[in-house]
């Protein structure tokens, strides 16, 4: 059964990256919800729909400039930021945030036993967000918690102690995982500007570099499948 839980969600994750360059025609979209079939599949989402009332709990680099989520580093025009800085600019300081994020007073166990009083029954924690800053210790990326100035906290491989605070007050777990990277140099090209949230090049004309992304991605999810424990969703 593990292993099936862990073919299964890097199925989900695999089947949904290509998702990215749709745009520029590679896959047809589709225009219909297309309900699963898969029975591994619909028994997991039965038993998750049944939970009724959980945490998606979004926490990383953000946190130290106090910002929703990683937005403002897309020059997407809906996206407002400081008008005073220059966008590249802006990139580089928010990438600098990483050197100064030190969440010395991280207690998932209070999280955890909060949540469970008030009635919820599921976990969903972001492992990376869309600037690519990842809140486990990967192997693929030193942009990381677990190589800036929390390092060399006992918990400094924060999604670990996240999921194993919730699992043992009886939460079905949940990683969030983004599949664009706006850090990976595979993802945003710094040959290109990047104008949108989407891959910044034409992944026809360098399948190279796109296929560095996706061998990147793939490696990724396996970490978080073999090393963290048994997933319920991805």
């Amino acid at each position: 059964m593990k292993k099936a839980t862990l073919a299964l969600a890097l199925l989900t994750a695999a089947s949904t990256l290509p998702a990215l360059a749709q745009e520029q025609g590679i896959h047809q979209q589709s225009t219909e919800y297309e309900a699963p079939t898969d029975p591994l599949v619909v028994k997991k989402l039965d038993k998750w729909r049944d939970q009724k009332f959980g945490l998606i709990l979004h926490w990383g680099l953000y946190a130290v400039p106090g910002i929703i989520e990683s937005w403002q580093i897309c020059s997407e025009p809906w996206i407002d930021r400081d008008s005073t800085s220059n966008y590249e600019a802006y990139k580089q300081n928010y990438w600098n945030y990483s050197k100064v994020f030190n969440p010395v007073n991280f207690n998932p166990e209070q999280w955890a036993s909060v949540a469970k009083k008030a009635g919820m029954r599921y976990l969903v924690f972001t492992t990376k967000h869309h600037d690519g800053f990842n809140m486990f210790d990967t192997k693929q990326s030193d942009f990381k918690i677990s190589n800036g100035p929390f390092k060399d906290n006992p918990r400094a491989d924060v999604a670990k102690y996240v999921f194993s605070a919730f699992r043992k007050e009886g939460f079905m777990i949940g990683a969030y995982f983004s599949k664009p990277d706006w850090h990976s140099q595979d993802f945003w090209w710094p040959k290109y500007a990047t104008p949108d949230r989407n891959v910044n090049y034409d992944i026809k004309k360098y399948p190279w570099r796109w296929k560095k992304y996706q061998d990147f991605t793939y490696n990724q999810i396996s970490e978080l499948m073999h090393n963290y424990g048994s997933m319920d969703i991805l």
